[in-house]
């Protein structure tokens, strides 16, 4: 048992976009609290201002403790200098345990170095699982779960992912669990947390009445220039069709695969119906949302923002980690571009969804604080 009056010491490893926005639900906890000592690790995966600075300001996150400068010649590269960065940290600050989100590589990096230093892992958005191994957010987060001493799942379907691989321990109410007899929470989800609080503050006239949003990055869709224009011919032939337009803040790596093979393609998309926009910050995404008649992504954070915020979406990939909204007919699955147009109407004609508490009350991060700290006394 430790000390009552000494803190709780926690190293918390972000990197990537989504994990800024997870962060912020517990960082607003944490912030009411003095118990708690927390030290931010950025591994530096998100360098652009576009996609870091920006959401540490909007979302008031603290400034990183350690701010990693990783290579970006290769994912190899990048992983190798995340990992050896977040053990050198852990080395330096001595946290009681690591705290990583989702599946980024980030998650990944500082769950090995969490690993090779023997210290305590914590895995918020555990359990998820899309079942397709070619996409690197599969492998990272299995793997991230494996390592894992508490995994904190945020709906009933990821506890029974993990169910169906053998990981079902309870806590026993004594100390730390350790990975090879880690601990299954379900809390509900932080993102929806975030999306429940900012979007509370959004105006009103915040409705379903613009233009739909449109976000495109996985590498299987926009690293083949084909690929990537035939969605762009799908989008834009639907929005001619029922004579709207479409809203598209377009990621770094998007834009780059435009700028490698088109030169006019801006002009073009927007002939097309299309506005190409830079990429939004999370709360103008927010409420891009909620403006927006449906959503159109390959994210799952943004699939998972419109469920939030009750907006019917259509996710631009042959499957999802959010399964349980397309069965609740919030989301379908659109594979290829030519099942775009019927999809998209189908949604269009549904109109708003109905919000329920699949994700929680909007208060996890509360619950996951209050677990930590009974888990820490011990």
């Amino acid at each position: 048992m430790v000390d009552m009056n000494s803190p709780y010491r926690l190293m918390v490893a972000i990197g990537a976009r989504p994990q800024f926005v997870k962060a912020a639900a517990l960082q607003r906890v944490w912030a009411e609290r003095s118990s708690w000592q927390v030290t931010w690790v950025h591994t530096g995966q998100h360098h652009d201002e576009a996609l870091s600075a920006q959401f540490f300001e909007e979302l008031e996150l603290p400034q990183p403790d350690v701010m990693l400068s990783v290579r970006h010649s290769s994912r190899a590269a990048r992983m190798g200098d995340m990992m050896e960065g977040v053990q050198s940290a852990i080395q330096s600050h001595r946290p009681d345990a690591v705290l990583v989100f989702g599946d980024t590589d980030s998650t990944l990096a500082a769950a090995w170095a969490s690993s090779a230093e023997g210290v305590p892992l914590i895995h918020v958005e555990a359990g998820l699982r899309s079942g397709l191994w070619s996409m690197p957010e599969e492998v990272n987060r299995v793997l991230t779960d494996r390592l894992s001493s508490v995994l904190v799942c945020p709906s009933a379907e990821a506890v029974r992912h993990l169910k169906r691989e053998g990981i079902d321990h309870r806590w026993s109410g004594q100390g730390w669990p350790q990975p090879q007899a880690p601990c299954v929470f379900q809390t509900g989800d932080i993102m929806h947390d975030n999306a429940v609080h900012y979007g509370s503050q959004l105006s009103a006239d915040a409705t379903s009445n613009g233009r739909v949003l449109m976000t495109l990055h996985r590498p299987s869709n926009v690293d083949d220039q084909d690929r990537l224009m035939a969605w762009m011919d799908a989008v834009g032939g639907w929005a001619k069709s029922n004579g709207i337009r479409v809203r598209f803040p377009v990621h770094p790596r998007t834009r780059a695969v435009f700028n490698a093979h088109h030169v006019h393609w801006e002009d073009t998309l927007a002939l097309h119906g299309i506005d190409v926009e830079s990429p939004l910050g999370y709360l103008e995404t927010l409420r891009a949302v909620m403006q927006s008649p449906l959503v159109l992504t390959d994210s799952g954070g943004v699939q998972k923002e419109a469920y939030s915020l009750g907006r019917r979406c259509v996710v631009l990939r042959e499957t999802t980690e959010w399964m349980d909204q397309v069965r609740r007919g919030q989301s379908a699955l659109a594979s290829e571009p030519e099942e775009l147009n019927r999809l998209a109407n189908e949604m269009m004609e549904a109109g708003p969804f109905p919000t329920d508490e699949l994700y929680g009350n909007g208060h996890a991060a509360q619950s996951i604080v209050d677990l930590l700290e009974r888990m820490w006394v011990q």
